[in-house]
């Protein structure tokens, strides 16, 4: 981007096709890049479909005609129809649409949730489904998914018929996910992608489908406008992802990643239509990167550098702020694959999460200058770090947009050690437990 040159990073409710044309467009808000210098010049859009170069005046004039919301070089301005007033430069940040006021109160521990059956020493990924105020662990030491009610905070039940952790096919329940027709994805061993359907009582297993493979099917993401899982083999040689149809469970393909040491966590980007991938390490020495891979075509549009380390976590904020779990957490731009910011105050986990209630990324992870096991928070908007919350033992994160909680897995101590988890302080000694955090 030219010295000097502002960007204008969002317009809201609008698409601009390769015609210069603006108009409304219900559901998500759009997100373009445009990049310029002054009044009156040129300007390229980057992420869009736009083509050719428009003049900011042109923008101006189109974004006014629509009533649009505009972010602009970090502040923004609510254009009303038939507005010509300038853009600013600056503006409070609480008045950004679609990004919630930070609170200052720090986050503590608020209660812990205990987990019955074997003690939990070994999960993958927690996943909060916000329209149901669910949350659904990977609990591969009780062989299944385990189910919490988010909006009380207690255990409801657990869906068996997973491979558990010690299985030769890989472990599982590994990666899960819930599709908006009430239907759980969870990775399992064996190769194996398992369904369950939540509108049983009880939920169970209904499907199983199977991928190319011998180890374990892991993490996955979900495509909602082609209805399509992306899930990925990551102890394969080589290793690759399998898209699936949600609607009927065909394997619609696979990707080969030839040159990775494996492959992590996937998410669906709405506004680039498309998948991204968090992979680590080539064999080649090569560092870890991001792939933005078609879901229409099954191949790789992009990879983006990331840094020589183990790439983990994957979780999309606002503005595709991308925070990118590797060794330590990187904040990168969505659209284009550019370094925000590099945070050195907390380690990278095994799973990451934004929450769109409080605008700020979570990381279950641990502290770099003492090793304890620490709930880092981030904040989505300035990509700054706030917080590191004692959390021993911390393994997996998500969190609720309705009550702002934020749940973090502690896992079991070894039996005949010193529990000094929360767990232990609520009476759940060497058990683990799933904590809950609030302000």
């Amino acid at each position: 981007m030219p010295a000097g040159s502002l960007p204008l990073i969002a317009v809201y409710g609008l698409t601009i096709d390769a015609n210069a044309r603006a108009f409304s467009r219900a559901g998500a808000p759009r997100l373009i890049n445009f990049f310029f210098d002054k009044p009156g010049s040129a300007v390229q859009s980057r992420g869009s479909s736009l083509g050719g170069m428009m003049t900011v005046d042109l923008i101006r004039r189109m974004l006014a005609a629509v009533g649009a919301i505009v972010v602009v070089g970090g502040g923004i301005a609510m254009l009303r129809a038939g507005a010509t007033s300038d853009l600013p430069a600056q503006a409070p940040r609480a008045f950004i649409p679609g990004v919630p006021t930070v609170l200052p109160a720090p986050l503590k521990l608020l209660k812990v949730i205990p987990i019955p059956g074997l003690p939990v020493a070994s999960v993958d990924i927690l996943w909060a489904d916000q329209a149901s105020e669910r949350l659904f662990l990977s609990d591969r030491t009780n062989a299944g998914v385990d189910i919490f009610d988010g909006e009380n905070d207690v255990f409801v039940g657990r869906v068996p018929g997973f491979a558990g952790a010690t299985a030769n096919g890989g472990g599982g329940p590994n990666g899960v996910l819930v599709t908006p027709d009430n239907k759980v994805w969870a990775g399992d061993g064996f190769s194996r992608v398992q369904v369950i359907d939540l509108n049983l009582n009880p939920p169970q297993i209904v499907r199983t489908i199977t991928t190319r493979g011998t180890n374990r099917a892991d993490e996955l993401a979900y495509d909602p406008v082609d209805h399509l899982i992306m899930i990925g083999n990551d102890r394969e040689q080589p290793p690759f992802e399998t898209v699936i149809s949600a609607d009927d469970y065909t394997i619609r393909g696979e990707i080969d990643f030839r040159d990775a040491t494996g492959l992590e966590q996937p998410l669906w980007d709405a506004q680039l239509h498309r998948f991204l991938l968090n992979v680590p390490n080539r064999l080649d020495g090569g560092g870890a990167r991001v792939a933005v891979v078609n879901p229409t075509t099954l191949s790789v549009d992009a990879n983006y550098p990331v840094a020589t380390c183990s790439g983990t976590g994957l979780a999309l904020g606002p503005f595709q702020r991308l925070l990118v779990a590797c060794g330590v957490p990187f904040v990168m731009n969505a659209v284009n694959g550019s370094m925000i910011n590099k945070i050195t105050q907390v380690n990278a986990g095994d799973e990451v999460w934004y929450n769109a209630g409080d605008g700020q990324f979570y990381v279950a992870s641990t502290d770099p200058a003492t090793g304890a096991g620490v709930l880092g928070v981030i904040d989505g908007l300035t990509a700054a770090w706030r917080q590191n919350v004692p959390a021993p033992r911390a393994r997996v994160v998500s969190a609720l947009a309705a009550n702002n909680h934020v749940y973090v897995l502690l896992t079991a101590t070894p039996a005949g050690t010193v529990d000094v988890t929360p767990c232990a302080d609520a009476g759940f000694k060497n058990t683990g437990c799933m904590a809950v955090y609030a302000r």
